[in-house]
């Protein structure tokens, strides 16, 4: 499989509606395009020393980070979303069949293909079990017998539906499972009982795309944005504006304490990195995607760089960043800033 390098110049800032983003740091940087069979990646992880990545073909292709070579390729369900680590095996989930696969780390083979409900997307390990979250319920599977152990569905209003084309988010650890969902909401459950603890609201819309839940010690990161939920021209678009954005929560008191700006990107993939907090952003209408890198603890908005089309991940292993590309069907590996990463 070839590897093609890049060299990009970083000239000047953009501009998304009347938002500046602020100028690229005028070095150069050389990345990596990393074709992969089977192309159109949905969903990338970092585990057992590994980069997994989703594709839609219905695969998770293996990537050994150090050398940029694909190792191995596994087939699993139909449309596979995300991968996580846990239990010391690797879990997909698989949006159009409703399962999760069970992968064994140590030769590729797979254990176990789980029902779960509809369009499962994001996934965690928290309270002896490991959590997805689904259309309609975030659901704990028992990882001692492959089986659904715990079903907590998402409280919604009559005649209410979450859309079929929107994934849900959701990070765990041993305090919480926290879950986004199509309503504006992000639920706090018990990850021993999926008892639910407390609902916050992030946006007003009731009419909104869950984006992703990542966490970061006692923060709670969520990108969430409302949508047209018309059905006419850009029905299912994000409406820009305040609606788009991460909010952070406070784990220790459920309450929101800050709204970091994402340049006026709907972001779909995050990643907490050594004191920067990593986006991917996209402009849907032209199948683009961005990099936006925030630093802490001023949330200072550093730099947005395009990463191809239609990027819906990150991930960092050997100080490098990567970044699934659907519309190139590669992987963009990136430069990590200085402090490095895994």
């Amino acid at each position: 499989m070839g590897v093609l390098v890049l060299t990009l110049a970083a000239l000047g800032g953009y501009y998304v509606g009347t938002t500046r983003v602020p100028p690229q740091p005028p070095e150069v940087e050389h990345v990596t395009v990393l074709p992969l069979p089977g192309g159109r990646p949905s969903g990338a992880g970092f585990a057992f020393g590994s980069i997994w990545v989703t594709t839609w073909d219905g695969s998770v292709v293996r990537v050994d980070p150090r050398t940029r070579r694909v190792q191995d390729r596994i087939s699993v369900g139909k449309q596979p979303l995300a991968v996580r680590e846990g239990f010391g095996s690797v879990w997909v989930s698989n949006g159009l069949d409703g399962t999760v696969t069970r992968i064994d780390p140590e030769d590729d083979s797979v254990l176990a293909t789980i029902p779960v409900g509809p369009v499962p997307y994001q996934l965690a390990a928290a309270g002896a079990g490991m959590w997805v979250a689904t259309q309609e319920a975030a659901v704990k599977i028992d990882p001692s017998t492959n089986t659904v152990v715990k079903r907590t569905r998402f409280p919604m209003a009559r005649g209410a539906a979450t859309p079929s084309t929107a994934g849900v988010g959701l990070a765990a650890d041993d305090r919480a499972v926290w879950v986004s969902t199509a309503t504006g909401t992000v639920l706090r459950l018990r990850p021993d009982d999926g008892r639910l603890v407390a609902t916050i609201r992030v946006l007003p819309d009731a009419h909104t795309s869950p984006g992703a839940v990542v966490l970061d010690g006692d923060d709670v990161w969520v990108s969430a944005w409302a949508i047209d939920g018309s059905l006419g021209p850009g029905a299912g678009e994000p409406r820009l504006g305040r609606t788009v954005g991460v909010v952070t929560i406070d784990a220790t008191t459920n309450e929101i304490v800050e709204r970091v700006s994402s340049a006026g990107y709907p972001v779909s993939g995050m990643l907490p990195e050594r004191g920067r907090l990593y986006m991917v952003g996209g402009d849907y209408r032209n199948h683009e995607s961005v990099l936006i890198r925030t630093d802490w603890p001023y949330r200072v908005l550093r730099s947005v760089r395009p990463v191809g089309g239609n990027s819906f991940d990150v991930v960092a292993a050997d100080n490098a960043l990567w970044v699934p590309s659907w519309d190139d069907h590669a992987m963009y590996v990136l430069p990590a800033a200085r402090g490095g990463t895994r």
